[in-house]
This record gives structure tokens, C-alpha cells and sequence, in this order.
């Protein structure tokens, strides 16, 4: 297994690592650049760097242009690359560590869905779509690719369709790292260390995959709703009201992005933990019997025997202890807080609007 096996189907993501060795965050921090050089570029061509009056605003008067430069694009572009590489260090680390078994026949048959072809043709047509769809949204949205002439129309139309292309492979990749995680850990009994220092069972890698998916569905909510507040101040937000449906959609996708990862080892933590709660007591009900046929023996013998069904019954107390999700406090919490934070805005117009008819 090698790390070229989960993108060779991709061209771009081939040609951005094996020929330019770009990391996540090296391609998010370029994409800033590139794209806002491009923009630049384009607006002062068309002249539409700072506008006048009308309708239509400039480039540099356009808040929500640059949202879209500074946090959607290195985020999409970022995460595209981060899927494919964090998924060959998951499975590297299972395969160095002794929580799970796993063969290089099961990784090389869970690497199939990534080498299918159909999913650059998928990727490329929903980027052409969206870049299609985003080109007529213009005509009503007063911002920077809505001002007078087609150029920065076209232009924000040609970055969409490329963020898009990328947000759709990112999109597939992840739902094929979780299925990969299911097959290789989903029907095994893991050997959990209950005591590691990352209080995760020595899963700690999994939960902080986890955490980050869940980032990444925490910026596309904040993205949707900066739209959705966009078009509510420009008075369109009738016109477009789906984007109220992705708000509600928001919170089952960001369970799916922070759970789905985390129950491939969810089962097998709890076979493990069941198997050993199921020796103790066996133990324990053998140890009891045996006792219970002795009761005639002298007192000390009796004394004995009783203190090990004493420490049989701790042992089972402290067993059931034993963590059966690959995350800790800390890590709940902090998706909690990724899932609140873009829900702010919405929930503050809520409360503007209750307190306006409380006082009315």
C-alpha cells in the first residue's frame, strides 16, 4: 500500500502532489493567492475594482467575495488533499499497532473504490454544473461577479466549477474512508488499551479524523449561512429559499461527518469489552459454586476464597469502565462547539425576532 493508491484515479490530485509535492495546507495557502491574484486581476481589466452607485459593487467593496477567496478555497482545496493523506496514515497506524488485525489482502481489497474512473467524470460534471448554475445566480445577487459585464461573471463561474470539481472528489473520498474504516475494523474485536495515555483507547488518530470532518462540515455551514444572510439583506431570500433546507440539513451531516468515522470502531470496542466482562463473570460464577459446595470448611479457607470473588467483583467494576467510543471529553466538546458556531447568526436573528414581538 502506498499513499498514491488512494488518488492515482485523480489526475489533479496527481498532478498537485507527485509533481509539485503540495501538502493540505500548502495548497489551501496557494489557492488564496492564486485565486485572489485572479480576481484582481479580472477587475481591473473590467474595471470593476471599486463601483459607484446602482446596483452593482466592486471587487473591493465585496465582503463576501473574499470569505469565499480567504476561508472556502484553501478549506476545500486543503481538506481534498487531507482526505487522501489522512486515511493512508489511519490505516498505517492500525497496521503498526496491535489493536486490530488487518491483512494486506483486506487493505488492497478496500483500496478498490478508490481506483474507479467513473469518479473524475462525476466530480468534473457536478463541477460544471454548479459553475453553470452559480454563472445565472449572478444576475440577481448584488455582488462582484453579479457587476456590468460578463468577465467577473465568467470568472467566478470558472473558480466554482474547479472548487466544486474538488469539493465533489473530497466528498466521495470521505464517504469511501468510511466505508474502508468499516471493513477493516467493523467486524473485529479490537484490543483497546483502556489505560492509554490519549483516553481513547489508543484510537485517539481515529477521534481526531473525526474531529476534523466535522470541522470541515462547521466552515460549509458558516459558508451557508453567510449565503443565506446575504440574500435575507439583499431581499432575495424567497427567491432562494432551498438554502434554509441545507441549514436544516446541516446538523445530520455534521453527526454523519464526527459519527460515522467513529462507529467502525464503535462494535469492536464493545465486542472487546463484552468478551472481557464475560470471562470475569464466568470466573466469577465458577469461583461462586465452588465456594458455595465448601461452606463446611474451616473459616480461613473460607475467608480466602471469598476475597477473590471480592477481587473478581473490582476487576468486573473497573472493566466496565473501559471506554467503548474512540473519543474523550475534550474531543466532544470540541465538535460540540464546531457544530454551535456557525448556528450563531441564525440563532441571534431568532432572538432579535422573539424579543421584537415580546415587546411589541
Amino acid at each position: 500500500m502506498q499513499e498514491q493508491d488512494f488518488y492515482q484515479a485523480d489526475p489533479l490530485a496527481r498532478w498537485l502532489v507527485d509533481k509539485f509535492h503540495l501538502t493540505p495546507i500548502s495548497l489551501g495557502l496557494l489557492s488564496v493567492i492564486i485565486t485572489s491574484g485572479f480576481y484582481l486581476t479580472v477587475a481591473s481589466v473590467s474595471q470593476t475594482l471599486i463601483l459607484h452607485g446602482g446596483r452593482h459593487i466592486g471587487l473591493l467593496q465585496d465582503w463576501f467575495a473574499w470569505v469565499w477567496i480567504s476561508l472556502l478555497n484553501p478549506v476545500v482545496f486543503g481538506y481534498y488533499l487531507w482526505s487522501v493523506k489522512a486515511i493512508y496514515k489511519l490505516i498505517e497506524y492500525l497496521k503498526q499497532s496491535d489493536i486490530v488485525n488487518v491483512s494486506d489482502i483486506e487493505i488492497n481489497s478496500a483500496l478498490s473504490p478508490y481506483k474507479k474512473p467513473w469518479r473524475k467524470f462525476l466530480a468534473l460534471a457536478a463541477g460544471i454544473a454548479f459553475g453553470i448554475w452559480y454563472f445565472s445566480l449572478q444576475h440577481n445577487v448584488k455582488n462582484w461577479t453579479g457587476s456590468d459585464g460578463g468577465l467577473p461573471a465568467l470568472t467566478g463561474a470558472i473558480n466554482a466549477v474547479v472548487i466544486f470539481y474538488a469539493a465533489t472528489m473530497l466528498v466521495l473520498t470521505l464517504i469511501t474512508n468510511v466505508w474502508v474504516m468499516h471493513q477493516l475494523l467493523g467486524n473485529k474485536q479490537l484490543n483497546i488499551n483502556p489505560l492509554h495515555p490519549d483516553r481513547c483507547g489508543g484510537l485517539s488518530v481515529l477521534s481526531q479524523y473525526s474531529l476534523n470532518t466535522a470541522y470541515l462540515a462547521a466552515i460549509f455551514g458558516t459558508m451557508i449561512t453567510l449565503s443565506n444572510y446575504q440574500f435575507i439583506t439583499q431581499g432575495i431570500a424567497q427567491k432562494y429559499w432551498y438554502f434554509n433546507l441545507l441549514i436544516l440539513l446541516y446538523l445530520p451531516v455534521s453527526l454523519v461527518c464526527f459519527f460515522g468515522p467513529l462507529l467502525a470502531a464503535r462494535k469492536g470496542m464493545k465486542k472487546a469489552k463484552e468478551g472481557l466482562i464475560s470471562e470475569i463473570a464466568k470466573q466469577f460464577q465458577a469461583d461462586y459454586v465452588r465456594i458455595h459446595k465448601s461452606l463446611g470448611n474451616d473459616v480461613e479457607s473460607l475467608k480466602k476464597q471469598t476475597g477473590k470473588l471480592q477481587e473478581l467483583r473490582s476487576l468486573y467494576t473497573l472493566t466496565n469502565e473501559f471506554p467503548v467510543w474512540p473519543f474523550d471529553v475534550t474531543t466532544f466538546r470540541q465538535y460540540l462547539l464546531s457544530v454551535i458556531t456557525p448556528l450563531i447568526p441564525i440563532l441571534l436573528k431568532l432572538g432579535e425576532y422573539f424579543f421584537k414581538n415580546q415587546f411589541k
